[in-house]
Order: structure tokens, then C-alpha cells, then sequence
């Protein structure tokens, strides 16, 4: 999923919201000042990528009844959910295993992530594996 200027402070709230959903241990503010200061416009909307993909992630192991929980919480604060910015993700990641080809570092990173989360299919999985393997050479 790629964030224009236009949309970041709308993806910054959901991010914001997601986390102190989903790990409420987790001081996320500390990294955003830190990106506000140590990075560049795009380097933040990167950052803001790879951090909604990584609650993407880590929604899909939630039980039902957490996941329901957070989409109720997020569609009361006119919010995207949980659920909406997982069919994002996958999005991303089947558009990525079609194009059978990495141009950027964070795409290679977002298929890392479905490995790691054990999403994808077998095929997938390989198809994936060859990609980021490729990526790197």
C-alpha cells in the first residue's frame, strides 16, 4: 500500500489507534517523534507503510472476537479497520507475487512479513521465497 503526502495523517491515526489497540505496551509516539525529526517526508510515509503492514500482520493471528473488537472501535472514530487494512495488505502482497518482480526495499520487506506470518499458500510461498531471494542479488 503506498501513502501519497495527502494521506498520511489519516494512515498516522489509524496507525496510532491500531497500536494502542493491539499493543497498548508499545510507545509508538517515541518513533514518530523520532521520524518527524531524523527523516524525510518519504522516509516517514515508508515508515508509516511498513508499521501498518506489521499490525496487518499481526491482526491475522488475533482471535475473532479481538479482531471485531478493534473494527467495532475504529468504524465508531470513522477509522479504517482492522479488517479493511488487512484486505489492503493482501492486496499488496498478491499484487506483488503477479508482478513476479521486487523494484523497492519495503516490497521485498512486506513479502518478508507474509512469510513470517505464514499467509501465504504453498505456491505462494515459493513464488515468494524466489522473489525475495532475487531481490537481494
Amino acid at each position: 500500500m503506498a501513502i501519497q503526502s495527502t494521506e498520511f495523517d489519516y494512515f498516522l491515526k489509524i496507525l496510532l489507534r491500531l497500536a494502542e489497540q493491539m499493543i497498548p505496551q508499545y510507545d509508538i509516539l517515541a518513533d514518530i517523534e523520532k521520524w518527524k525529526t531524523e527523516c524525510t517526508p518519504l522516509q516517514q510515509r515508508r515508515g508509516l507503510e511498513a508499521g501498518l503492514g506489521d499490525l496487518a500482520e499481526n491482526g491475522f493471528h488475533l482471535p475473532p472476537e479481538d479482531r471485531q473488537r478493534i473494527d467495532d472501535i475504529m468504524r465508531s472514530e470513522g477509522l479504517m479497520t482492522l479488517s479493511e487494512l488487512q484486505v489492503l495488505y493482501g492486496q499488496r502482497i498478491r499484487r506483488l507475487l503477479k508482478k513476479k518482480r521486487l523494484i523497492r526495499e519495503e516490497d521485498a520487506v512486506a513479502l518478508k512479513g507474509a512469510l513470517d506470518a505464514d499467509l501465504l499458500d504453498a505456491q505462494e510461498f515459493e513464488i515468494a521465497k524466489h522473489l525475495i531471494a532475487s531481490h537481494g542479488s
